[in-house]
């Protein structure tokens, strides 16, 4: 069983989107270049954007699905009056937290990387002032 292109995706989220419809219709759908687009984030427009691939059989299929997506045949709110969404939405909140409570692991981790970067390139200048002192 070959795997052909079904389509190709400027970005990471747009390709899953697309491979989760095609699953959801039957089709075998999976994204390649997943690890490539995660570890080279800045190679996706080189390697000419993000592949969706399927199975032979299921390629006519799969294409015409996405077809119709890009024509937006799924996405059809238009009779989409209500806003009950809105009911439980409280500006400011991230679920049970206010925003100003919501702090990122990363956040104390900027602080422990500035300065082993700062430690790191003060060795470097150390080591280089030796070897020209050394001549």
């Amino acid at each position: 069983m070959d795997r052909l292109e079904v389509a190709r995706f400027t970005t990471l989220p747009e390709a899953e989107l697309a491979a989760a419809l095609l699953k959801r219709h039957g089709v075998d759908a999976r994204v390649p270049d997943r690890d490539a687009a995660t570890n080279m984030a800045h190679m996706q427009v080189a390697f000419g954007g993000l592949r969706v691939t399927a199975p032979d059989f299921q390629i006519v299929q799969a294409r015409d699905l996405i077809a119709r997506a890009r024509r937006g045949e799924f996405g059809d709110l238009a009779g989409e009056e209500s806003e009950e969404w809105r009911l439980d939405a409280t500006p400011g909140m991230v679920g049970e937290l206010h925003e100003d409570e919501i702090h990122g692991a990363i956040g104390s981790m900027k602080a422990v990387i500035r300065y082993v970067a700062i430690g790191i390139l003060g060795l470097c200048g150390i080591g280089l002032l030796l070897q020209f002192m050394a001549y």
